[in-house]
């Protein structure tokens, strides 16, 4: 969860809590972006704001209990407070009748009416609209509901997130985006480009690109998927755009296209975030996808060929239902031998109106929890030992921190907020500085080292 600030606290003052994933992160700033061009100040302390924004989340049970929790927390300072977000999307009627307290429940609709909507909260008139930082969306091709603002704020670091796309076409059985995110729908190259440019004239070093499918990007474009490689371009030609990392792959929708421009690109990073899901053909089915432990292996070969510096993530869910213990055995076997960098592990959440909320043979919660664990341990020994194949290497290393014991950073190998970390002991150059690192060491997964004056290709 993080708070927004920009800009003097003078008021009116407006707080925007952002819960979820990095395309929360960028709905937040579109929605910063378009209070600040209207006179807005955005400040981090809700305690000093006259309105405060939660952006929620709905992915899972423990994301919508957080999303209530900070809700009724922001109330309790009384202070008029607007829900927004995904559970405002998905639960509108549901939540305005079970949290009077909050001023509003805003769904995606409605985003372009949220300035009136915050000036009739605080009693302030918004001043006029700032001119459009991106170009109007091509005729017949709108924008997605959560990409409404042409406005950001400004980055709060030397890296930031950017939304390639919005919504979702598949129909994986355990998922409800597509019902509250809507159908797929790529921006355009212009528009990408302009906020890439916008971005890094601000101080951005390295873009995280998310949507809800980036390896769809292009599909309702002209010139379709294989646009995807004019996308890699388009980035190289960025002037001071130092990394750029794509998250969320489809492993069925990766081409040879976007496989040879990532790998043979100079500023696209070779972290390959592969959404699998599981490694077990039966398993994979069930929930509406395709893939197996040796597809999965076979493409993991394929990406390594190609750039054999190549850092993988993805994410399992343990106990779907009709999971088995060898199909948990497989996916153990697959870890071991795949050998991913980075791994995340959650247990299935049963959401209504999915179908395998109605599956049968669901698996028992304690069951799934067990299983969750006993692959986390597996993970934790892999990863520390794809670390120690570091060490000895020189990494371009991104400042993100600088503390009286150091700088803290990242190398093209850990994405930002969920993996790993470099660390600068007694080394203190400025934040937003890319440093040529030796590696001397590891903490767990986590690598050590120091300056080196010699360029690095990453």
């Amino acid at each position: 969860m993080r708070h927004q600030q920009q800009g003097p606290v003078v008021g009116p003052n407006i707080a925007i809590i952002t819960l979820g994933c990095g395309r929360n992160e960028v709905d937040s700033d579109q929605v910063g972006g378009a209070l600040q061009a209207r006179g807005f100040q955005l400040v981090t302390d809700s305690s000093r704001a006259d309105c405060v924004l939660v952006n929620t989340c709905t992915f899972i049970e423990p994301a919508r209990e957080e999303s209530i929790d900070v809700i009724v927390d922001a109330c309790d300072l009384g202070r008029p407070v607007l829900v927004i977000g995904c559970m405002a999307q998905r639960y509108g009627d549901e939540l305005a009748q079970a949290l009077p307290e909050a001023a509003g429940v805003v769904g995606f609709a409605d985003y372009p009416r949220l300035p009136e909507i915050v000036a009739g909260l605080v009693g302030a008139e918004p001043s006029r609209p700032a001119l459009p930082l991106l170009p109007a969306p091509e005729a017949g091709h709108e924008r997605p509901p959560t990409a409404a603002f042409p406005v950001r704020t400004s980055p709060r670091g030397p890296w930031a997130y950017l939304k390639i796309a919005g919504g979702c076409d598949r129909i994986c059985t355990f998922c409800t985006i597509p019902s509250f995110r809507g159908r797929f729908q790529s921006r355009t190259l212009d528009e990408l480009e302009v906020e890439a440019r916008w971005l890094v004239a601000h101080g951005v070093r390295e873009l995280v690109c998310v949507s809800e499918n980036t390896t769809s990007w292009g599909k309702d474009l002209p010139g379709g998927r294989r646009g995807q490689a004019d996308l890699i371009r388009m980035f190289e030609r960025v002037e001071g755009l130092a990394r750029v990392r794509l998250l969320y792959l489809q492993p069925a929708e990766l081409t040879d296209v976007l496989l040879d421009a990532m790998a043979s690109s100079a500023v696209v990073a070779g972290y390959y975030d592969l959404s699998l899901q599981h490694a077990s053909g039966p398993v994979l089915r069930r929930m509406a996808r395709s893939g197996d432990a040796e597809r999965f292996a076979e493409l993991v070969a394929a990406i390594r060929r190609r750039d054999p510096d190549a850092v993988f993530r993805s994410s399992f869910i343990m106990g779907f239902p009709g999971e088995t213990e060898a199909d948990v055995r497989l996916l153990e076997e697959f870890l071991v031998q795949a050998r991913l960098d980075w791994a995340g592990f959650f247990t299935f959440s049963r959401e209504e109106g999915t179908p395998s909320a109605e599956f049968p043979d669901q698996v028992d919660p304690a069951e799934a929890r067990a299983r969750r664990d006993r692959l986390v341990a597996v993970q934790e020994l892999v990863a520390e030992e794809c670390a120690e194949r570091f060490v000895g290497r020189e990494l371009d290393v991104l400042v993100e921190e600088v503390d009286d014991q150091g700088a803290v950073g990242r190398s093209f190998r850990e994405g930002p907020e969920t993996d790993g970390e470099v660390r600068l002991p007694g080394c203190f150059p400025p934040v937003g500085r890319m440093v040529s690192v030796l590696i001397e060491a590891t903490d767990g997964v986590d690598l050590v080292g120091a300056p080196v004056l010699a360029p690095t290709r990453r």
